[in-house]
């Protein structure tokens, strides 16, 4: 009668299978989303940059996912990207097209404008050539580093010098002008102001006596015109020359006396004493301003304050720079970080022990990439008790050993060496740190992105249910990529531990930033 499996065994089978299961369901369950309802219309779509959009990206109309991208070609240096229609649409002919970013990866999709119904349907195959391209991040950050650039120059000039710095010197010594032209002024008005009011008095004392004076002057003047006239009689030239200029000058008086009238009422105004102290308010305040600003002026060139720092402090400016080339870096270094997630499982064949592990893998360069796994093992972990007890009045040391099955973590650093001697082309990786909470370090080697050897030796000084110590857990197989995302390993386990030694096979599955993208943009609604 054959063997009975084990509940260990029986377990592992599942978790295998449930591997395979989830990997047939991932696999398919894209395509099964949109089985109902699919369209046989496609179209074209005319950009002149389509940098970050790839095949199967989205295409949506009103944030709703209506199709995908198909295909994405070159023709006369431009980007032909050919969608197709997975619900029902019309688009008509005054249809237009944009690339958008959807979700914290930056992932591109095409967003559809259907047009008006009032114009002509546009049929499938046809050509959509009002589109819009989205700026890409390289081109946020080269806009970036240019305006940074041109603020730089604009703030240094030719000699050198802080161009604010020479400013605000300029300002200051212009308001130092002023301060004393003012001051010059007011001096003015204090000396003389006695004698401006003396003046405008006797003014209008003159304009008054000319007003009463002038209607009998002009009647002496007239007569004396007229006798004048009869004594030139015999035509002498030179007297009527005369005569004629009197009669104009008599002719104008009136004139002049109605300007001087004028002029008395301006005058009786302006020496109104509350004008005179409007005048004094007015040059009070301006001699006041020019003070404070000249103030103003002199802190800012102490330093003081958060304006006098910008423009007397030279490390300030050259801590923006720094500060503006490390955000660069920084977003350099965004850019060119990898990330991968992945679930695997494996069994032992000979314990019946099971092993889940869920990683995910930060490569910031080629050289070298950091590790976090979280895992599940069936295995457990033996740990020591020590307890006191009291018997006969004495106290006992006892040792009780157990076996734990709590959540295990591993964090490692991998560096990674270019192999130049057994086979050019592949790579060696060291890893150390953290492995299942006890300290552990591996070594892989990659042969090509089909097959590689991994290794790995952690959990010295472990111990036996029976209290004995035993070997470091060593492991140590081979890998073999399926696809992109699948793959199977197996090997050789506790190859150090005669009484836990055997054979293990497990499946798991990685999904890279390309793929996390297009997950997270095929939830319902996306990420916004």
């Amino acid at each position: 009668m054959a063997k009975k499996l084990s509940l260990e065994a029986k377990v592992g089978a599942f978790v295998v299978l449930s591997f395979l299961g989830l990997g047939v369901i991932a696999t398919t369950l894209e395509p099964l989303k949109f089985k109902r309802g699919i369209s046989e219309k496609h179209y074209y779509i005319k950009f002149k940059n389509v940098a970050g959009l790839e095949k199967d990206a989205p295409v949506r109309v009103a944030g709703v996912t209506v199709g995908k991208v198909i295909g994405i070609k070159v023709k006369e240096n431009s980007a032909i990207v050919e969608i197709i229609f997975l619900k029902p649409v019309k688009l008509y002919k005054d249809a237009s097209a944009r690339i958008e970013t959807m979700g914290l990866m930056g992932e591109k999709y095409v967003e559809l404008n259907p047009g008006s119904p009032l114009n002509p349907e546009l049929p499938s195959g046809a050509v959509i050539e009002n589109t819009q391209d989205s700026p890409s991040i390289d081109e946020l950050i080269s806009a970036l580093y240019e305006t940074i650039e041109k603020f730089n120059n604009a703030l240094i000039t030719p000699n050198g010098e802080n161009r604010l710095a020479v400013i605000m010197d300029k300002i200051s010594q212009l308001t130092s002008h002023i301060d004393k032209a003012v001051n010059n002024l007011n001096g003015m008005m204090e000396e003389n102001r006695k004698t401006i009011k003396e003046v405008l008095e006797n003014a209008l004392v003159l304009s008054s006596t000319l007003k009463e004076e002038l209607p009998q002057i002009m009647d002496n003047v007239n007569s004396l015109t007229t006798q004048l006239s009869e004594i030139a009689v015999e035509n002498r030239q030179d007297i009527r020359e005369t005569i004629v200029s009197l009669r104009k000058v008599s002719e104008r008086v009136p004139k002049i006396a109605e300007k001087i009238d004028k002029l008395t009422s301006q005058i009786q105004k302006l020496l109104n004493e509350e004008n005179l102290q409007n005048i004094q308010e007015i040059t009070k305040n301006l001699k006041s301003t020019s003070e404070e600003f000249k103030e103003l002026l002199a802190k800012v060139n102490e330093g003081k304050g958060t304006i006098g720092k910008l423009f007397n402090d030279e490390t300030l400016y050259k801590n923006l720079s720094k500060t503006t080339e490390t955000l660069g870096k920084v977003a350099d270094k965004f850019q060119t970080t990898k990330t991968f997630i992945g679930f695997r499982g494996d069994v032992n064949t000979r314990t019946g022990d099971t092993r889940g592990i869920l990683s995910l893998k930060i490569l910031p360069a080629e050289d070298h990439y950091y590790l976090l796994e979280v895992v599940g093992d069936s295995q457990g972990k033996v740990d020591k008790k020590d307890y006191y007890i009291t018997y006969d009045g004495k106290v006992e040391r006892k040792e009780e050993i157990i076996k734990n099955y709590k959540t295990e973590f591993t964090l490692q650093y991998a560096k990674v060496f270019n192999d130049k001697w057994l086979h050019p082309g592949s790579k060696f990786v060291l890893r150390g740190g953290l492995k299942e909470s006890t300290g552990g370090i591996g070594l892989d080697y990659i042969y090509n992105d089909k097959y590689m050897i991994f290794s790995d030796v952690w959990d010295a000084g472990r111990k036996e249910l029976d209290g004995k110590t035993i070997p470091p857990h060593l492991r140590i197989g081979l890998r073999y990529n399926l696809n992109k995302n699948w793959y199977l390993y197996f090997g050789g386990d506790e190859l150090l531990y005669h009484k836990y030694r055997g054979f293990f096979v497990g499946t798991g599955v990685l999904f890279g930033d390309d793929d996390l993208k297009y997950l997270l943009g095929s939830i319902p609604g996306g990420i916004k």
